[in-house]
């Protein structure tokens, strides 16, 4: 079977980027003080919607928009060259990516609409100035300011991104100025928001460690009031309000945090009422050696609009409007090396869920269990 020419760019741009960091990296190494680091994340999995409770609808590679039993992807195929220090830095990722995301359809990694093809097969490109060793100011297509889980799935505990995560931005294109000094960092941005291309946004972010082992934050997003929605996220002009704690104890990791959502009235697009959502969500992991580790999220996300509510901005978790959800992910893992694997159990639990736009074939059921296994090797 011949390969679709849209897998063919992908992997044609994939192999460019590997050679010309494969030709840099002797350079790299032998250079140290340069401060040029090379970095890479190779890994496939397989998940696997028990019960019959598929996503009815979210995959663009069936007819009837529902989602297959089971999937297999590969989860990231990625390079990373990067410089942190001296007055010039920059930051540059190629390859393929995936995103799964518990209680939502999957689709394949080069699928269009979706994965790789949302932010291309450079998602992250930065190129930025420092003047002071406090200041640095960048300009490129870099991750948001929000949330506790990277863009990524070798980033984070788990394989499948949570319910918060689906909520937040991801990638943007703009100019950002990151001030740190002792203990304080902030940081302020003007960017497209949730990937519009057309309409601006102001990021924001400022966080204090208290600690050696403990750091709080606070970060923000304000888009323009008439940012339409895309395929990166249904509803862009919402305001997003993010507050995170990150702490070490002995052989535990935490990291809750909070999130509220807030989308203005918009005649021009069909915004009729002003509409808000909530979340919660405490992110966790424990290393029990030096190779095996279990990571769990337990997360909450709640519409504050009624179920007969008719604004086009009414759901903004995703389930329907007056709709709200609970999600549990435990992910043992195991690392040798460079080397890793983990399994992963996840339940996704729906409360007044929209029919048609939930599990099973007929979008009417309310929960959702997965089984998942990732392999790959990261450096």
């Amino acid at each position: 079977m011949q390969m679709p020419k849209s897998s063919m760019r992908y992997l044609t741009v994939l192999g460019v980027a590997a050679v010309l960091v494969c030709a840099a990296a002797p350079a790299v190494a032998d250079d140290n003080a340069a401060g040029v680091t090379v970095n890479g994340a190779f890994s496939a999995a397989s998940i696997v919607t028990t019960g019959g409770g598929v996503n009815a609808v979210g995959s663009f590679d069936t007819v009837s928009g529902q989602d297959e039993a089971a999937r297999g992807n590969v989860t990231n195929a990625l390079l990373t060259v990067s410089k942190g220090s001296g007055p010039v830095r920059f930051g540059l990722t190629a390859g393929i990516y995936d995103f799964p995301v518990v209680g939502f359809a999957g689709n394949p990694t080069l699928q269009k609409g979706a994965n790789t093809n949302l932010f291309t097969p450079f998602p992250l490109a930065y190129v930025g100035y420092a003047p002071t060793s406090s200041l640095v100011v960048s300009v490129g297509q870099q991750a948001t300011l929000l949330g506790s889980e990277g863009v990524f799935t070798y980033q984070n505990v788990n394989v499948q991104r949570g319910l918060l995560w689906n909520m937040e931005p991801l990638i943007s294109r703009g100019v950002r100025a990151t001030y740190s000094q002792g203990k304080l960092i902030a940081a302020y941005e003007l960017n497209d928001g949730y990937y519009s291309g057309t309409h601006w946004a102001q990021e924001g972010m400022i966080g204090y460690n208290t600690s050696s082992a403990t750091s709080v934050a606070l970060a923000v997003i304000v888009p323009q009031a008439g940012t339409p929605g895309n395929v990166t996220a249904g509803v862009a002009n919402k305001r997003e309000y993010n507050v995170m704690l990150t702490t070490t104890a002995g052989r535990w990791s935490l990291s809750p945090y909070l999130l509220f959502v807030d989308s203005p009235a918009n005649a021009a697009l069909g915004y009729s009422a002003d509409e808000h959502a909530t979340g919660g969500s405490l992110l966790g992991s424990y290393a029990l050696n030096g190779t095996w580790s279990l990571g769990a999220r337990v997360e909450y996300v709640k519409n504050a609009s009624g179920t007969t509510d008719t604004s086009a901005n009414a759901d903004l978790i995703g389930y329907g409007p007056g709709s709200s959800a609970w999600s549990y992910t435990l992910t043992p893992t195991y690392r040798l090396g460079h080397a890793f694997a983990r399994a992963e159990a996840s339940a996704v639990d729906v409360s007044h869920l929209t029919p048609g736009i939930g599990f099973g074939a007929a979008g009417t059921q309310a929960s959702q269990f997965r089984l998942a296994l990732e392999v790959g090797a990261s450096f």
